[in-house]
């Protein structure tokens, strides 16, 4: 029974009987008969859904409040039983940017498994990261400054991991067919890639002498993965607005044309988002730290 009012614990915190199935490492049907076993037990519903989401009936948040302190002391103590081990051990959940985890992820979960062979991990690689971070041991996931992404809502915790100003490219291929823009406003003429992951829509946004605006460039070419639009910008297929990292290799090496510098754009920025310790557990807090050192 305490296994089924932890169950219910996780369900309360992510709103999902799947998610809190993937936790307890049961299909979603066993977990439902857990939730119907625990509600028999006490002779009273103790959750609703609604808009998708499972919320406590006035019982269930009494049996949430009074119970979920214990499930994380439980798990805390089970940390410090890890704690004891020589080598990480256990099993990492994570959720990432696409152009993040090509980058940089893989090689870190490489070289971290080469000291901890008995640390298995689950990556899912999506744009939309923080749509599933309840589901996560990490998340990392990226968005622009003027973007201001709704994440009010999240009990986790967020360590920025690194920032990026953008930068407007094209291949030179592209410019000998079409006019170089001289000024943002001339970019509505030309094909124009963007990524809505990126910049959270078809507005690029310039300042200059202390004076923003923003552009809504026209919708040539979406595409939700920054190195797949990095492909198209390459082979000429229009005008992009990428994080400089991704881009300034192929700026030095002639691939690709910088333009508009005289204008400052927005800033990309990559976050990290975890469990508070009382709730993380050791083998992610562990991964964590070796992210947050590199």
């Amino acid at each position: 029974m305490l296994d089924k009012m932890a169950f219910f614990v996780y369900v309360v915190r992510t709103g999902s009987i799947s998610a809190a199935a993937r936790k307890f490492n049961i299909s979603v049907s066993a977990g439902s008969r857990w939730l119907q076993d625990l509600e028999q037990k006490f002779g009273m519903p103790l959750h609703r859904r609604s808009n998708r989401l499972l919320t406590p009936t006035p019982a269930g948040q009494k049996l949430f409040d009074d119970f979920s302190p214990m499930v994380d002391n439980s798990e805390h103590l089970c940390r410090q039983m890890q704690e004891f081990q020589l080598h990480d051990k256990g099993h990492i959940d994570i959720v990432c940017t696409p152009v993040y985890a090509n980058h940089y992820l893989m090689d870190m979960i490489s070289e971290y498994l080469i000291t901890n062979p008995d640390v298995t991990f689950n990556l899912n690689i999506t744009p939309w990261a923080l749509d599933h971070a309840a589901e996560s041991d990490l998340t990392i996931s990226a968005n622009a400054s003027y973007q201001g992404y709704r994440e009010h809502d999240l009990h986790l915790v967020r360590r920025e991991i690194m920032q990026s100003p953008f930068r407007v490219v094209a291949s030179q291929h592209y410019l000998d067919r079409q006019p170089t823009p001289q000024k943002p406003s001339d970019l509505t003429q030309h094909q124009c890639l963007f990524a809505t992951t990126l910049t959270g829509s078809n507005d690029w946004i310039f300042t200059k002498n202390g004076e923003s605006q923003i552009i809504k460039v026209p919708k040539s070419l979406e595409v939700n993965d920054s190195d797949l639009l990095l492909q198209g910008v390459k082979k000429g297929a229009g005008i992009a607005y990428l994080p400089a990292f991704l881009v300034e290799p192929e700026i030095e090496s002639g691939q690709l044309i910088s333009l508009l510098d005289d204008f400052d754009t927005s800033v990309w920025s990559l976050n990290l988002y975890y469990q508070p310790p009382a709730t993380a557990s050791a083998v992610a807090i562990h991964f964590k730290e070796f992210l947050l050192n590199k």
